[in-house]
């Protein structure tokens, strides 16, 4: 079966309930996908351990407003975030944040600079990264959210 970054796990024709990890900064989000074992968690963990902050792990709900997507942690796992050999970990967290990129784990560029995708999620825009072959380190991650891209000049 093939991965689908973007499969709704709810019925909500006005909101998508995706397999993701989300954390923050000022409350600009980063929404992180990718299969089962890719390293999502793992790349939160580390960004928390800069300063971001916890959206939601494991699943992430997407709504639209006005200003764009927000992000928004299911209740069954909000404050909670999976460790590789440790467990579920107690963590802050934040009930959401605006939605500013997604890295896909699942999608790779051979390129130094790599392509970036925009697609659209309930009539929104989104900026997709890919995050691979070499998934970008979370000190870098957390530049991006805080200052976006450098203009091409």
């Amino acid at each position: 079966m093939d991965y689908d970054a973007w499969r709704n796990y709810s019925d909500d024709d006005d909101a998508l309930l995706v397999h993701g990890t989300a954390v923050s900064i000022d409350g600009c989000g980063l929404l992180i996908l990718g299969p089962s074992g890719a390293g999502k968690s793992s790349l939160a963990i580390d960004m928390l351990a800069l300063g971001a902050q916890l959206v939601s792990d494991d699943r992430v709900w997407l709504r639209a407003s006005p200003t764009g997507l927000r992000l928004q942690a299911p209740q069954a796992v909000a404050g909670r975030i999976e460790a590789r050999g440790l467990g579920l970990l107690s963590c802050a967290h934040t009930p959401e944040a605006s939605l500013k990129f997604c890295l896909d784990l699942s999608q790779t560029c051979d390129r130094r600079l790599p392509f970036v995708q925009e697609v659209t999620r309930l009539g929104q825009s989104v900026t997709v990264i890919p995050g691979g072959p070499q998934v970008p380190r979370a000190a870098a991650l957390l530049l991006l959210l805080q200052n976006g891209f450098a203009a091409d000049d």
